[in-house]
């Protein structure tokens, strides 16, 4: 398989495990923090962890979806089209089953940053489905034939 293929494979990795992290820790915050055993700072705890889940998964995963995009964009591919629009699938339907965890979480936990990255990355995963119906829209260059 070619290069573009592996890496939108790890982007789709990526946006998979970005969904699931942010899932989880949302269902962490369920519970009221005061009833915990576990000694939990409620102001000092989700924006951090966050902003750690954003660096070290959906960041690299945006990354190799861009150069997948573009070590494909001149000839165009359906396959990897397709994998680009499956990125911007999971990381919308993810971000909407997060968005309806928000109101299960326990006050404490609750910050602007709680609040505002599902409907964010639900925004950003619209650029990510346009660039995979673009690339699948390309065609390949006919070659030139010469007959002299």
């Amino acid at each position: 398989m070619q290069l573009e293929y592996w890496l939108g494979l790890g982007s789709i990795a990526f946006f998979v495990l970005f969904v699931l992290v942010v899932s989880s820790l949302y269902f962490f915050m369920f519970d009221d923090p005061n009833t915990s055993d576990l000694p939990i700072d409620p102001d000092n705890f989700a924006n951090p962890k966050l902003l750690q889940f954003i660096s070290i998964t959906i960041a690299p995963g945006g990354i190799l979806a861009a150069v997948t995009f573009i070590l494909s964009k001149y000839y165009g591919s359906k396959k990897i089209g397709t994998m680009l629009i499956v990125d911007g699938l999971i990381l919308f339907a993810g971000m909407a089953f997060c968005q309806t965890l928000i109101d299960k979480i326990a006050e404490p936990y609750i910050t602007d940053t709680v609040l505002i990255m599902p409907p964010l990355f639900m925004v950003l995963s619209a650029p990510v489905i346009y660039f995979g119906i673009r690339l699948m829209k390309v065609r390949k260059p006919r070659p030139k034939k010469e007959y002299f």
